[in-house]
This record gives structure tokens, sequence and C-alpha cells, in this order.
């Protein structure tokens, strides 16, 4: 029993995707390497075993209709008959009168060449097309998103999501990912020092026209602050991801999730409520991906802009629409159908900065509704997944939303809403009590 890596590469200009997959076999086994029909790779793509290249430049069509990989063959016993002529990628094609022995794959472990009577045509760095001493129909490896059927005698991990090595999306460095003090008001005070030194005239005439400079310089610092957004909201704020449910958006997600190295969820509407033994990472890539910013496709609103201020002061008060809120909850926010595509259902949740809430937190009831502002006509104190809200995600510089430690809240009443298509009124979600 012997174990191959079959490695799949996207050389598309500007594309550098590869799509690794382990295979164990106990005998001679052909594979048909196939692009799945849903992609839209361009290529060309090469192909290797064990980091040999076994084809290259291969095109789109070329990798949709399939190519073999042959693992562990032996060639057959000389027949009078021609050889079969492999389907070339760069072949040299040079005739030979002479009888040349058919070659197995250069990248297989057993090179056992048998000669034959018959003229062939030489290859470089081509592989042939042997003839099994398996009965079995060929099994197949398509590079896509979920893997297809796995040979009838060969165990083939089944269980990893592939990936379509398509357009890698690289996140995008939004002005968000730097949090600007709002307290830059202090720097026009510096202007008020000027007076004191108006005095120095009556004794040296000649200093004036230094100090008068001054003020003209010092406001060019209040121009800093108007250059950068600032990401939050006096001073923390938590924010809403809406996550689009149409086929598009859900493989765009899921293509990115799993060449960012995702290991067990890859969009809520690919894996359902996250989990598993990289909940910390897998959300952290969740955070990264560039559809958060806004405007491409069904990620509409820059979630920056979805974001409720976290009460600090403690006891009650009201949000900025009059709703009441508790000490470390966070304020009403509202989706407006033009927000989002009012026709498709989205998925959210509430990434909340563990240091707006100060520094613990266990969980927080939400209410959710319909409407006006303070609306709970969805649910009113919702409880949130306990075991999510308990785990700290690390959201790395360069996302939507401010770098540093999050809680992620999940609920049911957040799942594909609105329950019936299209969204005709503001949606909101607000926080209720933390605890």
């Amino acid at each position: 029993m012997t174990t191959y890596s079959i490695l799949v590469t996207n050389n598309a200009p500007g594309c550098a995707t590869e799509i690794e997959q382990q295979l164990t076999v106990t005998g001679c086994t052909s594979y048909i390497v196939r692009l799945a029909s849903n992609s839209n790779a361009l290529g060309p793509f090469n192909v290797y075993v064990d980091n040999v290249i076994y084809y290259s430049a291969q095109t789109r069509n070329e990798m949709l209709n399939g190519v073999v990989v042959n693992l562990e063959c032996v060639t057959p016993t000389p027949t009078p008959t021609p050889s079969v002529t492999p389907i070339p990628l760069t072949p040299t094609n040079t005739p030979t009168n002479t009888a040349t022995p058919t070659l197995t794959p250069t990248n297989t472990p057993t090179n056992t060449e048998t000669p034959t009577n018959t003229p062939s045509q030489t290859q470089t760095n081509t592989p042939t097309v042997t003839t099994t001493q398996t009965n079995t129909p060929t099994p197949s490896v398509t590079i896509g998103l979920t893997p297809t059927a796995t040979p009838t005698n060969t165990e083939t991990p089944t269980n990893t999501p592939s990936v379509t090595p398509t357009n890698t999306q690289t996140p995008t460095n939004t002005p968000t990912n730097t949090q600007t003090p709002t307290n830059t008001a202090t720097n026009t005070s510096t202007p008020t020092v000027t007076p004191t030194n108006t005095e120095t005239p009556t004794n040296t005439p000649s200093v004036t026209p230094t100090n008068t400079e001054t003020p003209t310089n010092t406001p060019t610092l209040t121009q800093t602050p108007t250059n950068t957004p600032t990401p939050t909201n006096a001073p923390f704020s938590a924010y809403l991801f809406p996550e689009p449910q149409d086929s598009t958006s859900l493989n765009n997600i899921g293509e990115y999730m799993t060449e960012a190295g995702a290991i067990s969820f890859f969009g809520w509407g690919n894996s359902g409520t996250p989990g598993g033994v990289d909940y910390a990472g897998d959300m952290a890539r969740y955070a990264t991906f560039s559809g958060w910013t806004g405007s491409v496709g069904n990620f509409i609103t820059n979630v920056s802009t979805l974001a409720g201020t976290i009460r600090q002061a403690s006891g009650a008060g009201v949000d900025s629409y009059g709703c009441s809120q508790n000490q470390y909850t966070f304020g009403s926010i509202q989706v407006a159908p033009g927000q989002v595509n009012p026709s498709i259902q989205y998925t959210y949740t509430v990434w909340i900065p563990l240091a707006g809430v100060g520094g613990t937190f266990n969980n927080m009831t939400v209410d959710v509704g319909f409407g006006s502002a303070c609306s709970t006509s969805v649910i009113n104190d919702g409880v949130p997944d306990a075991g999510n809200a308990a785990i700290n995600v690390a959201v790395p510089s360069g996302c939507a939303i401010p770098a540093g430690t999050y809680r992620v809240l999940w609920m049911n009443e957040l799942y594909s809403e609105p329950s019936g298509p299209p969204l005709s009124t503001t949606f909101w979600v607000k926080g209720d009590t933390k605890s």
C-alpha cells in the first residue's frame, strides 16, 4: 500500500492557486483528474505526482474532460497491436522507425519498461496512457469545491472540501484598519500658547515674527484626523455581518475560506453554525474576506457602517434611537432594504470587541425585530449560542472592522432573514443584557 500526492496548479496570469490531494493505493489504479463543471478557472494547469510534473500547460477544456494519472501500473506484455497514443500536452512528435519502449509516467514509483515491436511517438515529460491490470471503472479526482466519487479499490480522502483554483481574493486594506482616537481636538489647544509668547516683543522686537508664525503651523495638525476614517463609535462598537445566502455568494465565500486554509467552516450557508477543532482560526479567516467591505455582488454594505455603540457608563440609559440600553451592551443597529439585496435572505452574526465590554464576557441577550427602532417583533432577549460566545476570535489588521479580540454571537433568530423575502422594512438588532 503506497500513498501518493496529486497536486494541480492554476497558472493563469496573476493566479498561483494549488490544490493537493493524497491517494493511497494497493495496486495498479488509474485516476481521471478533472476540473469541476461549475469552475470558472481558465488555466493553463499543471498536474504533479509526488512533486514531479505529470502534465503541463493543460487547457481548461482538457481539464474539464479530465487527464489520466496511473499509479503503480505495469505495462502489459508486448502485443503486435499498436500502442495507445497519449493525448500530448507538448509532444516533440519526432517519429522513429526503431523499436522504442512505451513510457510509463516519469513520476510513477515503478518504471518498468516493456519494449514493443511497433513504432510509437516519443515524448518529453509526457505521460502515456497504459492499460491497467484491473477491470474496475477508472475513478476520478475532481478539482472543485466539492470532491466527486473516489476509486472503488482505494481509500481517497473525501472529508476535506477541495478548492476550485480560481480567483484568489485577497483582503483589501481598507482605511478602517486604523483606530484614530477622536481626542485629536487637543491639538487645537496649542494656538492658545501663542499669547504668552507675544509678551516678548517688548524686550526683543526681532523675535516677534518668529512667534507669530507658530499658529499657522499648528492648525495643520488638525488635518490628520480628517484623512483617516474613525472605525469605531465613541469609543467601541459591535458590528453586524450579513452573509448573503444566494448560491453565487456562497460559492465566493466558500472558495475564499478554502483557499485561506479553513478547516471546518466555509461560511454559514455552506457549513451551518461554525464549530469544530479550529473555530477561532476559521472565524478569523471569515473576518478577512474582502466582501465585508461591500460593493461585491450581494455583499453590498461595508460592515463597519453596520455598527452599534457599546454603552460604557454604569446603569441603564438609552441609545441614539431612544431605546433602552444597559452597560456594556450595544445600541440599535439598523439594516435598511437598500443596505442589502432585499430579494434574498441573509444570515447575521454580531461581532463584539472584548475590550468594549470590560474585558470579560460570557454571553449577551439580543433583541431582534422589523419596522421601527426598539422593535422585538422577532425575539425579545434572545440567547445566542453560549459555546461560541465564550471563544476569543482574534481579528487581524486589514479587515473591515478594527483589529482586536472579539466574541461572535450566533442565534436562530438571526439566520435566513427575512423568513419570507423581500425585505420591505428596516431590520433591527440590539443588545439587551451582558452576562
